[in-house]
């Protein structure tokens, strides 16, 4: 049976099977590939051309962090020596904090210098340390975003410049930055704006990232905005992954192939990469809201059950908390959601299994996908199974027919037997009986 609600208090945002976005932002994002999300539900809100790939520059170097970070220990402690071979592989174009052959640097300070100021030398560095070298080191890079799920990725570098088969999208660098961010280590990293990494002799490193320095950062800088990484190559166009907390939202943006020039061939004063973020983020913390529903658990329908003895009505519930990220304007009849129950489910039934998909439904367009489960176990009564069995055979046509021919058969044979029965009878002729007593 279908149906179709609109109580806004049964609705539920989660468990996205797939991506769906709601796409309310109106104005003209210049970038090619846009990604921007609520971070805490996994809400995507904004999306373009979030599976197209490209060259993702220097957001590479959030993977080449990852390995790094996880194939090390005593990061403080362990220096690596910068070798001639590892600044040989130095693109001349490569961007950041220089190295200088013969010096030792700690991991944790190369970590630091490839994240803020984007250095490609440390990327070199922590690739030869950890990897032995390039290729394999680039190999495990690879393993790894498959492991996070990555299926539109590949890396041939730890540093980002362009090579034709280093590619991703915006929707893998999604799921590389939310694993990235589980580490307390790169959260802290990636949203400093400084940091002296070589010492007193030499500059602190700054980060290249406007939109967290409050010295240089300009009309780019938002106070809430804690990081993360930005890319920039002719081929990949500007590039900026970050995200941003404020009274208790937190969003994250992947913003890539911001274009360098305009439609006449004339450079851009502005990164419009960063312009569209900022311009994202401060849509969406003047016009959205987190709506909390109801918790988890909550009662959404019931569904026909049996072989259940005693009952013949299961409860339906959602899996998981009741929330949405919508526009602050939002009524009740903007939302719905629509589902097909099955019209009957047969014992045994176990608490939490899966019974059927709901698509959540605002203002006519599908924004994503939530499971509808047993809100209990119900155990299944043997007698009115044995009873169905019975009931089943007995009511099937092959039986129906098959007693009928029987019947035919019996009611000819009864037929017949009488019929010959009363034929003999007649044959037969009635015996003479003498009377001895009285002889004629």
């Amino acid at each position: 049976m279908k149906r179709k609600l609109v109580s806004f208090f049964m609705i539920i945002f989660l468990s996205f099977s797939g991506s769906y976005a709601l796409n309310l932002y109106e104005e003209e994002l210049k970038s090619d590939s846009v990604y921007f999300m609520d971070y805490h539900n996994n809400t995507p809100i904004v999306e373009k051309n979030i599976h197209k790939k490209r060259s993702p520059a220097s957001l590479t170097k959030i993977m080449t962090f990852i390995i790094a970070y996880e194939n090390s220990e005593q990061r403080d402690k362990t220096k690596v020596l910068v070798t001639q071979e590892m600044l040989g592989t130095v693109d001349p174009e490569s961007s950041g904090t220089k190295l200088k052959v013969g010096e030792e640097v700690s991991i944790t300070d190369l970590l630091n210098c490839m994240m803020i100021s984007s250095s490609g030398y440390a990327a070199m560095a922590l690739a030869y340390h950890i990897g032995g070298g390039l290729e394999n080191f680039v190999n495990m890079m690879n393993e790894k975003a498959l492991q996070i799920g990555c299926q539109e990725t590949h890396f041939e570098n730890p540093d980002g410049i362009y090579h034709e088969n280093q590619y991703s999208t915006a929707f893998d660098m999604s799921k590389i930055t939310k694993y990235a961010m589980k580490n307390p280590d790169f959260i802290n990293i990636v949203s400093k704006s400084e940091y002296n990494a070589l010492g007193d002799e030499r500059d602190p490193v700054t980060t290249t990232n406007y939109l967290i320095d409050r010295k240089r950062g300009g009309k780019y800088y938002r106070p809430w905005v804690k990081g993360i990484k930005t890319g920039c190559i002719e081929d990949a166009g500007k590039c900026l992954i970050s995200y941003a907390s404020k009274e208790k939202e937190t969003y994250l943006s992947i913003v890539m192939g911001g274009p360098l020039k305009d439609d006449l061939g004339n450079s851009f004063e502005d990164n419009m990469a960063m312009l569209d973020t900022v311009n994202l983020y401060d849509w969406a913390f003047e016009n959205l809201k987190k709506i909390k529903l109801k918790d988890k658990y909550f009662p959404v329908d019931e569904v026909d059950v049996s072989l259940a003895w005693g009952r013949d009505k299961l409860i339906l519930e959602s899996d998981e908390d009741l929330e949405v990220t919508l526009p602050k304007d939002t009524k009740k009849e903007d939302i719905s959601f629509e589902y097909s129950l099955p019209t009957n489910l047969e014992a045994p039934v176990e608490a939490g299994d899966v019974i059927c998909k709901a698509d959540i439904i605002y203002r006519g367009e599908k924004i994503g996908c939530m499971n509808l489960v047993s809100s209990e176990t119900v155990k299944k009564s043997y007698f009115l199974a044995i009873f169905k069995i019975l009931k089943t055979i007995f009511g099937s046509k092959i039986f129906i027919i098959s007693a009928s021919v029987i019947l035919l058969l019996l009611a000819s044979y009864i037929f017949y037997t009488l019929q010959y029965n009363r034929k003999r009878r007649k044959k037969e002729k009635p015996r003479k009986i003498i009377n001895f007593k009285n002889p004629k």
